[in-house]
């Protein structure tokens, strides 16, 4: 580490003194430096809040000062990135790690000059998150195969048959690619008029634009598969019986939850989705709600902040996001506290009664009423959209469901169920 960035840490004079006592016991032969903690703002396993390469120019400096190969990493996600740091003399050498995952193919692409073919990796350490946060398998959010260890091309169905993808988020978008992959006739209607589903509403939080190159990533290998792409076509009972699939996969996402809290319906009580499409009016005080353990309700309050809201988290639980690592949260608390964010936690918001916010300790019951405030957020989850399953139950050709609108949950799980049902 460069500079721990840490309360009596050492800083980069630190860092250059432990590094030059290292050189000196003539017992290593290259040095690799990153900057931050395990846990700090920033982690050395820098979230997409930070540009690609953001402390390479204090490599350089260690570089000048040492006579050891250096190696920098820190989102070097891209073949341009990290040819940039070379050119500028901050590195002998790059290490591109969580890009790797993303796309196994990364220095094969590179140096066939197909950059613009590798998936990118959104720096979201959910790869890092799952294992260490919630016990769950090391899994990438753009490379599903990885988790599957899946190391070659899927091989072609013995059977191809006519599926119908519904909705073009990122599981209906994994699914038709990798079923396509597969030699099945593929073809994808959605409702709106671009593909992406939710994405496209995380793209327009701070720092998140860069979840659009999926996106557009995504869109390259559909045409490449010979997916069929009807945007602007909401597929109904009708439409679908009309196309008689062979398979019928729901991809449709979820509509925004509304928790069972009195005045929740009030006029100026918004869902976060509403409020990312700028469908929202609020005020300069905003309080948000939030009844869910990842990230977005922190976006949600990051964005807020600096658009010049005053901004007031309600948690129910002990610290916000509880299932994401350490080796992002730092990032996202340092971040809300930069904007003036307040979080209360422990919190639950029992009645909405604007200017007033009314809640109840979760431990201790204890009742508590905050003012001065003009609007509120849901930041709350979602609820399956189950109309069109509901409506297919019966019929003769296959009905599978996922994505949202079989659990609202994170892109990670989508793309893993995409791929999934791209293999059957």
């Amino acid at each position: 580490n460069m500079e721990e960035a840490e309360p009596g840490g050492y800083g980069k004079a630190g860092g250059l003194e432990i590094a030059q006592w290292i050189e000196a016991t003539a017992k290593v032969d290259y040095l690799h430096l990153v900057m931050g903690t395990g846990w700090g703002f920033p982690s050395y396993i820098q979230t997409h809040h930070f540009a690609p390469g953001a402390w390479s120019d204090m490599a350089g400096d260690f570089r000048s000062a040492l006579s050891l190969p250096i190696v920098y990493a820190g989102r070097v996600n891209s073949p341009e990135t990290a040819e940039a740091i070379l050119a500028a003399g901050y590195a002998d050498m790059v290490g591109v790690g969580r890009a790797h995952l993303a796309d196994p193919a990364f220095v094969n692409k590179a140096a066939s000059g197909k950059t613009w073919s590798i998936a990118p990796c959104l720096a979201c350490n959910d790869c890092i998150s799952r294992p260490l946060a919630e016990g769950l398998p090391f899994a990438c959010t753009v490379n599903p195969a990885l988790a599957a260890n899946d190391r070659a091309s899927l091989p072609r169905a013995d059977a191809p048959r006519r599926v119908l993808v519904v909705g073009g988020g990122p599981a209906g978008m994994e699914l038709a690619v990798t079923a396509a992959g597969r030699g099945h006739d593929v073809t994808l209607h959605e409702a709106g008029g671009a593909l992406g589903g939710k994405i496209l509403l995380a793209a327009r939080m701070p720092t998140q634009q860069g979840f659009l190159d999926y996106v557009r990533y995504q869109e390259r290998r559909l045409a490449d598969a010979g997916v069929t792409v009807c945007l602007n076509t909401r597929a109904t009972p009708g439409t679908i019986r009309a196309f008689a699939p062979d398979v019928a996969a729901l991809a449709v996402g979820a509509r925004p939850r509304r928790p069972r809290i009195e005045g929740s319906d009030g006029a100026n009580v918004h869902d976060k989705e509403a409020v990312a499409r700028d469908d929202a009016a609020l005020g300069k005080a905003v309080a948000v709600v939030v009844q869910d353990d990842h990230v977005a309700p922190l976006a949600m309050a990051d964005s807020l902040a600096r658009r010049g809201h005053a901004v007031t988290m309600f948690v129910q639980t002990n610290s916000p996001a509880p299932v994401v690592s350490r080796y992002a949260l730092g990032t996202w608390l340092g971040r809300l506290s930069e904007a003036g964010v307040a979080i209360v936690c422990m919190e639950a918001v029992t009645r909405i009664a604007l200017p007033d916010i009314h809640t109840r300790h979760v431990y201790s019951q204890r009742a508590s009423v905050h003012g001065g405030f003009n609007s509120v957020v849901l930041a709350c989850g979602g609820v399956p959209d189950t109309a069109l399953q509901d409506a297919l139950e019966g019929e003769s050709f296959d009905v599978h469901v996922l994505g949202d609108a079989y659990a609202p949950r994170r892109i990670v799980f989508a793309t893993q169920q995409g791929y999934q049902l791209g293999k059957l």
